[in-house]
């Protein structure tokens, strides 16, 4: 009897004591949590999904997960004062939306004059936006709300004013109002610098990461996204069952305005470097005062 309560409680020991081997991710809500769906539903990671910026810089600053998706210029500005975390690859490649409902004539030079809502003042969303008024010589008054929630209450409040949306709240914003307009941030940006669009959100490791972990994300992300891609409709209801938080009908549109697409950091350096340039030129300060260097790019 002894031996049997010995091995019990040895068994409860070594099992109690086994290391727990999942990959742990920090994620914030959008399109960079679509682009993961299908890791948050295994087993093999563990992923912490939050709101706004805070919680990455945190996360940057603890070193506290695996894996962080976070801005491009966020893991770059963290990378200058502490370089635990390299580029893995890109994955969102833009999802902004200006609207209105009530401009007759709603394009980008209507816009000349106008007072617009945007939101994340020195985030990437403000960065794009006032790059492009910019070189075309618009003239806007901009207010800043702090998160896309706050603009998209403020437009089904006021629906005369034009505010700037990411999805998923923007496909959420035009399933209340189909009338809305809308400027797509995205075909602007191409038709201003030539380029596909801008390198919005990337994933970053850890640089001590073990190299089979590395694999295993990169092949999981990649399959993640292509089946999100190819199979809107089911990744909107394993989005539901994650608690989204909104209809599947809504996330499989958003899905499709996301711009998901996995670019490993070596070949969206080019484009990176380029959006990083422009950053340069209106706040450096947003990426550390200066181009991270090429250890910034896992695989360079």
């Amino acid at each position: 009897m002894k031996k049997i309560l010995l091995i019990i409680l040895l068994s409860f020991i070594l099992f109690g004591c086994k290391k727990d081997d999942s990959i742990t991710i920090i994620v914030p809500y959008g399109s960079p949590k679509l682009a993961q769906l299908y890791l948050e539903n295994s087993d093999d990671y563990k992923v912490d999904v939050v709101n706004g910026a805070d919680p990455l810089v945190a996360a940057f600053g603890s070193s506290s997960h695996d894996v962080i998706f976070a801005p491009t210029n966020l893991g770059a500005k963290m990378y200058q004062s502490k370089d635990s975390y390299q580029l893995l690859a890109t994955i969102v490649w833009g999802n902004y939306y200006l609207v209105s409902s009530e401009q007759q004539e709603f394009n980008i030079s209507s816009l000349d004059g106008k007072s617009i809502t945007v939101f994340g003042k020195n985030q990437t969303s403000d960065i794009v936006l006032t790059y492009l008024f910019q070189e075309l010589d618009i003239d806007v008054e901009i207010t800043y709300v702090d998160s896309v929630s706050s603009a998209a209450q403020l437009f089904l409040s006021s629906q005369e004013s034009i505010v700037l949306l990411a999805e998923p709240v923007y496909s959420n914003v035009m399933n209340q109002l189909p009338q809305t307009k809308t400027i797509d941030i995205q075909e602007l940006y191409q038709s201003v610098t030539g380029k596909d669009s801008y390198p919005q959100s990337g994933v970053f490791i850890k640089r001590n990461l073990e190299q089979s972990k590395i694999t295993k994300i990169q092949n999981d992300l990649m399959d993640s996204i292509e089946k999100t891609n190819q199979y809107p409709s089911d990744a909107a209801q394993l989005a539901v069952e994650l608690q989204m938080g909104l209809t599947s009908e809504i996330i499989a549109s958003a899905i499709l305005n996301s711009n998901l697409r996995y670019v490993s950091a070596k070949n969206s350096k080019e484009d990176i470097v380029s959006y990083f340039g422009l950053i340069l030129s209106m706040n450096p300060a947003l990426i550390g005062g200066q181009l991270p260097n090429d250890l910034f790019y896992y695989g360079d």
